[in-house]
């Protein structure tokens, strides 16, 4: 993974989008579970666990998936999601350069 040095981190439009997606508690929860299983989760587990429609979550995911937080894998006729670290990680560190 590469660390930008903090006087390099600016925000971009590509943050934005991030954090617009992270504001809605579904979206956060989903982000969340992807996060703490540190593995590729197929949908349905997904929505097993956060008890979310099936249209419900994958409108969420898309937008999740679109902003970069989580990533995709269609193996035959599953899906699979898990957390881009990359993309949080770097998040973090742009809160927090500041501070």
């Amino acid at each position: 993974m590469k660390t930008l040095p903090l006087a390099r981190l600016q925000a971009r439009p590509d943050h934005v989008e991030a954090f617009k997606a992270l504001a809605h508690l579904t979206r956060l929860q989903i982000f969340f579970l992807l996060v703490r299983e540190a593995r590729e989760v197929p949908a349905g587990e997904i929505q097993g666990e956060l008890e979310v429609p099936g249209p419900t979550l994958s409108h969420h995911l898309d937008i999740l998936r679109r902003a970069g937080l989580v990533q995709s894998r269609r193996e035959e006729r599953f899906v699979y999601y898990s957390a881009r670290s990359d993309t949080a990680s770097e998040l973090v560190r742009l809160l927090t350069a500041c501070c």
